[in-house]
């Protein structure tokens, strides 16, 4: 049998009718018939007989296109893996049951299928169990071949272990409270560790510890995540993730959107904005089909929001203007609206009930306020309220890192409303909170750019015109900040040059 007949043979009824759903989904019409009609066949077809009942006919230039079919078909497990990396364990019990009734040959040839599928796959943890019975097998029948049997059970116990060491060199970062809780020798050591498997065999090994290696420089903010051979290597480790996305992780880890975060990273630190766009699109695309959300709060998806709401206020957060809707190009008028779209959507999941998730929520609300700043009055009038609100709500939550990003959209969001007298009152009540405990600079320095703005619009008083040039220079690191404050003076017409 060819590999992708095996592979069907082997799934449960479940996990072949969501893989068929699936492919129905994304109208792989082709894939579709492939699967459906090898699972429906009472006894396997040769290949020529797939080939005839697929393409209607088995001529050399249709087997060329069929093994192409089988080999894309294939590729497209990339669903089970992520969502099902487990779904050829059951086929143990299998081989369990048709031994104690006797039928050892039809045991022999599931283990034989199951053997080829999950070394393609890298589901090491199923062939320790295959070769455990193997290798018990051959001992009962007293075959010579027993030891190196136990010998395969030995390397597929290593590989999983390398497996995990990469993971657990990874993770131990959640302990750091910053990069500056990892010496320069342990950073060394760490790329040091991650480089020994980064031609590894073994696709799974090999891209997880390429991940593992560039996670550490971009936790560490290292010169060489910078360079530009980092941007190649991470196309090159994006390529071979998508060449072998059959092959199984860790279940729960959506390895594929963190590579792509990784991607984010480097255009955004390249203000490479076009291709930062085409990465949250990727992002949003690929989460859509991991099932498991459904449990938990979708990360990629969450991730997606903040650096689309920042995208958008940094380039498009002119919302004082009178004109800002004319200003506003249309497509990114329709994508905003996407984006609202979806947070709304977001937001009336029940998981948000649960008490543990009350700073991911009161992130999420502030995305929400952000763009809403983008519509009509009333829109700034309940971003407004929902700040407010969350205030007051959770002032028992400590929160005190996003103070900042919540008060320079509460800030934007009354200056754009032209309520100047609430923008000076929330701009002394974020002083008083923050006490000098800023995270973000760059949200500091823009409270203080609409601050100074409005009481030199309501009091025409020049000291606060000396003190928006003071913040020009303060804002020379922030491109975005620098245009902001030029277009508050062009727009609003203050005579002050920068």
């Amino acid at each position: 049998m060819i590999g992708i007949q095996k592979q069907i043979l082997l799934l449960s009824d479940f996990h072949f009718k969501e893989f068929a759903n699936y492919l129905l989904e994304v109208n792989a019409e082709l894939p579709y018939k492939l699967i459906t009609t090898i699972r429906q066949a009472k006894t396997p077809h040769e290949s020529d007989e797939l080939c005839r009942l697929t393409y209607g006919d088995s001529e050399e230039k249709t087997k060329k296109k069929f093994l192409q079919l089988t080999h894309h078909t294939f590729k497209l497990s990339v669903f089970l893996s992520r969502n099902y990396p487990n779904y050829l364990k059951h086929n143990l019990q299998q081989i369990e049951i048709l031994l104690s009734k006797g039928e050892k040959e039809e045991a022999n040839i599931l283990a034989d299928s199951l053997s080829d599928i999950a070394e393609k796959i890298e589901d090491f943890n199923t062939l320790i169990e295959l070769y455990k019975f193997l290798a018990q097998q051959c001992f009962i029948t007293e075959s010579r071949e027993a030891h190196k049997l136990h010998q395969k059970i030995d390397e597929f116990i290593s590989l999983e272990q390398i497996k995990n060491s990469i993971y657990l060199h990874m993770r131990e970062k959640l302990f750091y409270k910053s990069k500056e809780g990892v010496s320069k020798t342990q950073a060394v050591k760490n790329i040091s560790f991650y480089n020994q498997y980064i031609n590894h065999q073994c696709q799974s090994i090999s891209i997880l510890a390429r991940y593992g290696k560039y996670h550490e420089l971009s936790f560490l903010s290292h010169p060489d995540f910078f360079k530009p051979e980092t941007l190649k290597e991470i196309d090159v480790l994006e390529r071979d993730f998508l060449n072998n996305a059959y092959v199984i992780f860790h279940f729960l880890d959506d390895l594929y959107y963190k590579i792509l975060g990784l991607r984010l990273q480097l255009d955004v630190s390249n203000n490479d904005t076009n291709q930062m766009l085409q990465e949250i699109k990727k992002m949003n695309e690929i989460s859509s089909f991991l099932k498991y959300w459904k449990s938990y709060i979708n990360i990629p998806e969450i991730f997606s929001f903040s650096v689309q709401v920042s995208y958008y206020m940094n380039t498009y957060g002119y919302t004082f203007r009178d004109d800002y809707h004319q200003f506003l190009p249309s497509d990114v008028s329709v994508n905003m609206n996407l984006l609202r779209q979806r947070i709304e959507k977001e937001l009336t999941k029940e998981i948000y009930k649960d008490s543990k998730y009350i700073i991911k929520l009161i992130n999420l609300k502030n995305y929400y306020a952000v763009i809403l700043l983008t519509g009509d009055t009333s829109d700034r009038i309940k971003s407004t309220k929902i700040l407010e609100d969350m205030l007051i709500t959770y002032q028992q939550i400590p929160f005190q890192k996003y103070l900042d990003g919540i008060f320079i959209t509460l800030i934007i969001g009354y200056f754009s409303l032209k309520d100047y007298n609430k923008v000076v009152a929330t701009y002394k009540r974020y002083k008083k909170i923050t006490t000098e405990q800023i995270v973000v600079k760059e949200n500091d320095i823009c409270i203080d750019v609409f601050y100074y703005t409005t009481q030199y619009i309501t009091t025409q008083r020049k000291q606060y015109l000396e003190k928006l040039k003071l913040t020009y220079e303060r804002a020379r690191d922030f491109n975005h900040v620098c245009l902001l404050i030029k277009e508050l003076r062009d727009y609003f017409v203050l005579p002050v040059n920068f």
